[in-house]
């Protein structure tokens, strides 16, 4: 009996923190590299939308709230200092840091998808 309890537990164990941010890393680096493929400097807002679908989408799968805080605030380096700059320049004038905070707020409704989707499982 206490054998299959030790195996119900290490199933249930989720993936560790750092894993999920390397993840999610790789996933914003394939989005910034996909955006800066797709579309012009000039196009920010298309930009944006990219980084924001990615955001949003990897909130609304991990379950790890700081994995996904890490990632979206990577996320929004990236943005503002490779797609919306030039060379990592965070300090840049413009607004880039007024489309950044829209990538945050694409992964706040992933995160609440995900919690209530959570919610809906647990009442069935």
């Amino acid at each position: 009996m206490v054998v299959v309890q030790e195996r119900e537990t290490a199933a249930v164990r989720s993936t560790p923190t750092g894993m999920s941010v390397a993840a999610g890393w790789a996933l914003m680096i394939g989005a910034a590299l996909l955006a800066a493929g797709l579309f012009s400097p000039a196009e920010l807002p298309a930009r944006t939308l990219l980084m924001c679908v990615a955001a949003g989408a990897y909130a609304a799968v991990v379950t790890d709230l700081r994995a996904v805080v890490a990632v979206t605030g990577l996320g929004m380096a990236t943005f503002v200092g490779f797609l919306a700059h030039r060379f990592g320049d965070l300090t840049g004038g413009g607004d880039a840091w007024s489309y950044a905070v829209v990538i945050a707020f694409a992964a706040t409704l992933g995160a609440g998808y995900r919690w209530l989707r959570s919610i809906a499982s647990v009442t069935d």
